[in-house]
């Protein structure tokens, strides 16, 4: 598969700006695009009824001022909840943010985004239609904005079946034997990789297969310019401030 990813500066927002806004909102990534951020990352669950929301844990105490579990909770409720005042009082009433209008504003703003596909355990097939076609509405299916995550390796195969064109990074968060493999059944064009396992030794075997190398998640610039020097496309960074405006980068 071609390899068109770019990635200037090579950060990639975690969650968007998460150490300035409250994760996975909409304050989040419009903070990360004044920031200038060229690309975020977000994780996309399903609502009871059906939606594709952008959300990270199954649970919904964490970030938000609901309790219970995001795949038994409809957007009519998911939609009333405080996702912001957890953070910092000046959030307080921001939303669970649907993917669709995430999508929106990252192609107002002509940014990338890395989708993190996080589906319950029976639902693979379900969250990567639903995901693809928010994505498909606005996006070709060329697209080079688009890259696809998840460590569930049903939603990757249901991914590739139904979308020969898309892009396609493999998550490792331990050195999995047969990663390789796996790469080129899915034809990935990244691998997204726990920076705490990453050494030199296994980025070049990365890079040697062509593929573009991400690591997460990095908060420290000293660690974030050991990992650049190793051969490492892109960081995913709670801090996409700090890194873009640090001298490792510039």
């Amino acid at each position: 598969m071609n390899n068109s990813l770019i990635f200037n500066p090579p950060v990639i927002a975690h969650r968007g700006a998460s150490h300035l806004a409250p994760e996975n909102t909409m304050a989040a990534f419009i903070k990360a695009a004044q920031l200038g951020a060229k690309w975020v990352e977000f994780d996309v669950m399903l609502a009871a009824s059906g939606e594709a929301i952008i959300f990270h844990d199954e649970t919904l105490s964490r970030t938000t001022n609901g309790k219970g579990m995001v795949a038994e909770s409809t957007f009519t409720k998911l939609s009333t909840l405080d996702a912001g005042g957890w953070f910092a009082p000046q959030y307080s009433g921001e939303r669970i943010p649907l993917l669709k209008d995430v999508l929106q504003f990252l192609k107002e703003m002509n940014m990338a985004a890395v989708v993190e596909i996080k589906p319950l355990v029976g639902e693979e097939e379900q969250t990567v239609l639903r995901t693809l076609e928010a994505v498909d509405a606005l996006f070709k299916e060329r697209d080079s904005s688009i890259l696809f995550s998840s460590f569930s390796l049903p939603s990757l195969k249901y991914l590739r079946q139904r979308s020969h064109h898309c892009q396609i990074g493999l998550l490792l968060d331990e050195w999995e034997p047969g990663w390789e493999q796996k790469c080129l059944n899915l034809k990935c064009v990244s691998v997204h990789v726990n920076e705490a396992i990453l050494t030199q030794e296994k980025a070049n075997k990365i890079k040697e297969m062509g593929m573009k190398l991400c690591a997460y998640t990095v908060n420290d610039l000293s660690r974030a310019s050991e990992l650049y020097a190793i051969g490492v496309d892109a960081l995913f960074t709670d801090v996409p401030d700090q890194l873009i405006n640090g001298k490792i980068i510039e």
